[in-house]
């Protein structure tokens, strides 16, 4: 037995116990990785935006229409920049973009006839 393992070392080239060396390390350090959390997912890619409603009384039907059609020129020029026209569901991923940002601008307005307005909208 120790003359196969005196043989086995001299015809082991330096070269060939380096690389054995790392095949072992890379074994020993592969089931660790394994073991290792996930990469973080990506945060979503955002937009913000200031849209001024000086002027406008959101109380009246007519001012939260202005609202309205003001949220609604920034959220699509926002979702417009995010989204990527050569994709297949490009249509799709837009207006989903746009209907929940103005849903979100809504909800933060808290203006009851913007809500009443945007809900009608949205109702089939």
């Amino acid at each position: 037995m120790n003359t196969e393992t005196h043989l086995l070392r001299r015809s082991i080239s330096p070269p060939t116990s380096i690389r054995a060396a790392a095949l072992a390390a890379l074994f020993t350090l592969a089931p660790v990785a394994a073991f290792a959390d996930p990469p973080p997912v990506p945060a979503p890619d955002t937009r913000v935006a200031k849209v001024s409603l000086a002027g406008l009384d959101l109380s009246t039907p007519e001012g939260a229409r202005a609202a309205r059609d003001r949220l609604k020129i920034v959220a699509e020029r926002l979702c417009l920049e995010l989204g990527d026209d050569r994709k297949i569901d490009f249509q799709a991923v837009y207006f989903a973009c746009v209907h929940e940002a103005l849903a979100d601008a809504v909800r933060r307005i808290n203006a009851p006839t913007l809500a009443a307005l945007d809900k009608s909208r949205t109702e089939p």
